[in-house]
């Protein structure tokens, strides 16, 4: 890959390796979004229980979509999120409008194709049911809504991995790496009330810690000049476990290019 993010210098000082802990498919040619199977790994909640499943066809798919209906008619609202990127890059979609897509239907298969297309959008969904009209309701997001970040965030989060793709100009994947701390090292982020922050990195031998600030934007947006680039990221997915952080560079030389941060709530530390 050619093309690399200006990271924090902690970030930068501590070396970064590709690992294969969910490392996504990087073909020579071709698109597994497209070209081959849908691989994708959900990450969901049913009331306050998160889960995730790895799933490799579009019956699976299909049948899980089946059962965040029955759950939802059940009572419990269900919020998923496709963790798995590459299984499509529809640039016309991705860093687009942040403004929530809704539905109201009483037709499950209506249900299930719209969480469809909103899952092919990189989007949150959120579905709930109202037993007394018979309705399932459905709100999707790019970004999760402003109270949501700040009701979690606040606390200590383990940087779990960085996921950087690249795509040719017709949104075919060229290249794909996960990458996360090597050696034993380990990297936390803090982030406090008073929109201060830190990041530090604990190895073997000793430790390292940098502050700065972070806000949100009026979109939800996490910022921060401690953040890969200094810049504000979609917060796909926060709850009391777990924070996924993404952005888009489209249109570069290269080609676009996605960036995905993923981090692993502190028990001990959160508030």
């Amino acid at each position: 890959m050619k093309k690399t993010m200006k990271l924090t210098a902690l970030l930068a000082a501590l070396a970064l390796v590709a690992t294969a802990c969910e490392k996504p498919e990087n073909p020579v040619n071709g698109n597994p979004g497209t070209d081959g199977v849908k691989e994708r790994t959900i990450v969901y909640t049913v009331g306050d229980n998160e889960n995730r499943k790895t799933l490799t066809t579009d019956a699976e798919w299909d049948a899980v979509l089946d059962q965040f209906c029955d759950q939802a008619q059940s009572g419990s609202e269900v919020i998923f999120y496709n963790m798995n990127q590459t299984t499509y890059f529809v640039t016309e979609t991705k860093g687009a409008s942040k403004e929530n897509r809704t539905i109201s239907t009483t037709s499950r298969d209506e249900m299930k194709k719209w969480m469809k297309n909103m899952e092919k959008q990189g989007l949150t969904v959120r579905v709930t049911y109202d037993d007394s009209t018979g309705t399932w309701h459905g709100e999707a997001y790019a970004t999760a809504p402003l109270t949501n970040t700040s009701d979690n965030i606040i606390g200590t989060w383990r940087f779990d991995c960085m996921v950087v793709a690249q795509t040719d100009a017709d949104s075919h994947l060229v290249n794909a790496d996960l990458f996360a701390p090597q050696d034993g090292s380990t990297m936390y982020y803090t982030f406090n009330g008073n929109g201060t922050m830190s990041i530090t990195v604990v190895n073997s031998r000793d430790s390292v810690t940098d502050n700065g600030t972070w806000s949100l934007s009026s979109d939800g947006e996490l910022c921060s000049e401690m953040l890969p680039n200094g810049l504000c990221w979609n917060v796909n997915w926060i709850t009391s476990n777990t924070m996924i952080l993404s952005r888009n560079d489209l249109g570069t030389e290269e080609g676009n290019y996605y960036y995905q941060l993923q981090f692993v709530a502190v028990p001990s530390a959160k508030k």
